[in-house]
């Protein structure tokens, strides 16, 4: 029976061995030649469509939309404006008078460069220069006839200006007598004080024309040396 069983599997074998070799010559050695084409060409169409030209002029190339100027200068303009703003204001704020809404601004600043100043000299010079302003700001409100309150601010602006006056000059004094150029610019001052003040008296109301006669006296003696 070996023999038997030896034949039935080489004769499996070989019908096996049949089948596919029948498989594949229905099927043939690959793909169709129409397959293979229509394959070939789908793939050059792809690539053609995604590649880039190595030499493809600059302006065919996909370009990057440009930044534009006003926006490469905003933070510029910002800074111009904020610049300008800053000036304006500090001129407006420094031609102010009592009674204007930016006036404690001002005296805010002033206070500050006072207080910030270290040397006797340079306080002393920053006084007398605060004084000329009281002045000033004196003269204008007697302009100013609908001004609010005039007679209390220009007493309070007389005020501060004698306050302001005694501190510098007393604070000069024991150095302008050593000093030729810290006298002349102490008797430069009074003259100046003296010639505006004047000038106001016959403007000011009885109460404040009382203080100003006050602040005469006491400057009169500085327009002179020998103080």
């Amino acid at each position: 029976m070996g023999w038997w069983r030896r034949w039935r599997a080489g004769r499996f074998s070989a019908d096996v061995v049949s089948r596919l070799g029948d498989f594949g010559h229905r099927l043939g050695s690959g793909p169709r030649a129409e397959f293979r084409a229509r394959l070939r060409d789908e793939l050059l169409r792809t690539h053609q469509s995604e590649r880039v030209p190595a030499g493809q002029p600059p302006h065919d190339r996909p370009s990057i939309p440009a930044v534009r100027r006003w926006i490469r200068m905003r933070p510029w303009a910002g800074l111009g404006a904020m610049i300008v703003a800053t000036v304006a204001t500090a001129m407006v704020t420094y031609s102010t008078v009592p009674g204007d809404l930016l006036y404690p601004l001002k005296r805010a600043a002033e206070s500050t460069l006072l207080t910030l100043t270290t040397s006797d000299a340079d306080l002393a010079d920053r006084q007398m220069t605060a004084a000329k302003a009281r002045a000033g700001e004196a003269a204008a409100l007697l302009q100013a006839a609908t001004t609010p309150n005039r007679k209390e601010l220009l007493k309070e602006t007389l005020q501060d200006m004698d306050t302001t006056t005694r501190a510098a000059l007393n604070r000069v004094k024991p150095r302008a007598k050593a000093d030729a150029r810290a006298q002349a610019k102490v008797r430069t001052f009074a003259r100046e004080q003296r010639n505006r003040i004047e000038g106001m008296l016959p403007k000011l109301d009885e109460e404040n024309r009382e203080r100003a006669n006050e602040y005469l006296v006491f400057i009169d003696g500085y327009t002179v040396g020998g103080y």
